[in-house]
């Protein structure tokens, strides 16, 4: 009997939540390295350790600095409250013990959950971060619901030693328990640790609400902050109400790139504290102390340079930027809201790699994302910076060379049982801008459909194009074959 292997997807992030990411693929087969296109930039690519020329405010007009008083979070009823009010999602949480804990408590259910908490994660290499593992537990054994939370406060690994959480008795009201047969939600007791940042570096104190939901038999687990920083600001002309939080990732700081930043009442697709504003024609960048309680607003008065896309080669002559985010080491930049040259976006002078990027190429819509790591990961080398924008000449974006082809699962070197079947999941990666292809679309092939950006701005749905892929054994026979969706 020969092994079954089970064709399931490309990896990619969903549109769904903070880092939804969209987007590249032009060939599919052996692994090559991608070809540089022809340019005078050095073929070295920056990276975050680096001396590069990111996006920074040059000298040129003061920020303006606004005082922002601490609230409770429950205290507000904006539209985007539920957001900073539900909390950091945790990592991961399922029925799999983490193997890098060295002891769980003793557990009642036959079924505890485990799972992980990414707390300082980054922005520039999204899920990375300061990993913390906790574990629920039903006191009554199986079926009578999950009432304890055990956290590995101390961060030593060792669940046994921290003791353990139960029910809040008398929860906020936007966090009371709405249970029915198929929902459980369940608000804890105040978690309060010291969140550790690791050798020669001070912890802070923090103190967190875990939040648990079982939807049928899916669970997932949350962290709120009970406070917020709340202030009137001014952009440009617009006075505006803002709220930093920390609801993406827990930090420590009010002052990292990762902090939220709501302002008023417009929906925002990416509340971020270094995203950049415009406001009558303006760039703004914006920054907060680590507490939180002052946060400035500076103009931007630097040097902008092209973004285009090239041909790529062979038939293709048009190419385009349609939508998207850059991320640099201190600035998160909406491409719709910079200024254009000739329809092309013009974008502050710095090094970028693409956060969530969508692209026109010929009868292609194609997109490039930030790859995300996995929780437990660890980077082999620093993250690279290969969208280089300069004012004295455009930087052309140009598709081609063939990407690397890396598989997730199954792990390299693992076995299997004859007749076992195997999950294959891959990640379509190209090195020189550190990103990976994650959609392809044919736009001659419409779908009906169409996206509505958080601007009004609708995009068009089209045909998926998916991958054609050939899975042989080691003597040459074909054990699956078929199409790998993107997903």
């Amino acid at each position: 009997m020969r092994r079954r292997a089970i064709l399931s997807k490309f990896r990619c992030v969903s549109d769904v939540g903070l880092l939804c990411l969209l987007l590249m693929l032009i060939a599919f087969g052996c692994k090559q390295k991608t070809q540089e296109p022809e340019s005078e930039e050095p073929t070295t690519e920056p990276s975050v350790e680096e001396e590069t020329e990111a996006a920074k405010v040059p000298a040129g007009p003061a920020g303006e600095v606004f005082e922002m008083e601490e609230v409770s979070v429950f205290s507000l009823d904006t539209p985007s409250a539920s957001q900073f009010q539900r909390g950091q999602p945790a990592r991961d949480c399922g029925l799999e013990p983490n193997s890098k804990v060295k002891a769980y408590p003793q557990f009642k259910s036959d079924k505890p959950f485990y799972g992980t908490a990414t707390f300082d994660m980054s922005l520039v290499q999204y899920g990375l971060g300061i990993d913390y593992c906790f574990a629920l537990d039903e006191s009554g054994g199986a079926g009578t619901g999950y009432d304890r939370f055990y956290f590995d406060t101390n961060h030593d690994l060792d669940l046994t030693n921290d003791g353990v959480l139960s029910p809040m008795e008398d929860p906020p009201s936007q966090l009371t328990p709405k249970n029915t047969p198929s929902v459980q939600e369940v608000a804890f007791e105040y978690l309060q640790f010291d969140l550790d940042y690791g050798p020669g570096k001070p912890p802070v104190p923090l103190k967190v609400i875990p939040r648990f939901m079982l939807m049928s038999t899916q669970p997932m687990v949350s962290f709120a902050l009970p406070t917020v920083r709340k202030g009137k600001i001014k952009l440009g002309s617009k006075e505006l109400d803002a709220v930093l939080t920390q609801s993406m990732t827990i930090t420590g700081s009010y002052a990292s790139p990762a902090t939220g930043l709501f302002l008023g009442e417009t929906p925002d697709a990416l509340p971020l504290l270094r995203g950049w504003r415009n406001v009558d024609g303006t760039l703004y960048t914006l920054s907060a102390t680590a507490s939180g309680d002052k946060l400035t607003v500076t103009p931007y008065a630097g040097p902008f340079g092209v973004f285009e896309v090239g041909a790529g080669g062979g038939n293709v002559k048009e190419g385009k930027v349609e939508m998207g985010y850059l991320i640099g080491k201190d600035a998160i930049i909406d491409i719709g809201t910079c200024p254009k040259e000739d329809g092309k976006p013009k974008i502050p002078v710095g090094d970028y790699r693409p956060l969530r990027l969508g692209i026109r190429v010929g009868d292609l819509r194609i997109g490039l994302s930030i790859t995300l790591l996995e929780a437990g990961d660890t980077p082999t080398k620093p993250p690279v910076f290969g969208i280089r924008i300069r004012e004295d000449k455009p930087y052309v974006l140009a598709l081609a060379s063939k990407p690397d082809i890396v598989f997730k699962t199954p792990a390299v070197d693992e076995r299997f049982k004859v007749g076992s079947e195997i999950k294959v999941e891959a990640l379509i990666h190209d090195p020189r801008m550190d990103a990976s292809i994650s959609s392809l679309e044919d736009t001659t092939q419409k779908l009906g459909q169409s996206i509505t950006m958080p601007d009004g701005t609708e995009y068009e749905r089209f045909q998926s194009v998916d991958p054609m892929v050939k899975i042989t054994n080691s003597s040459g026979e074909c054990v699956a074959e078929g199409k790998m969706p993107f997903g």
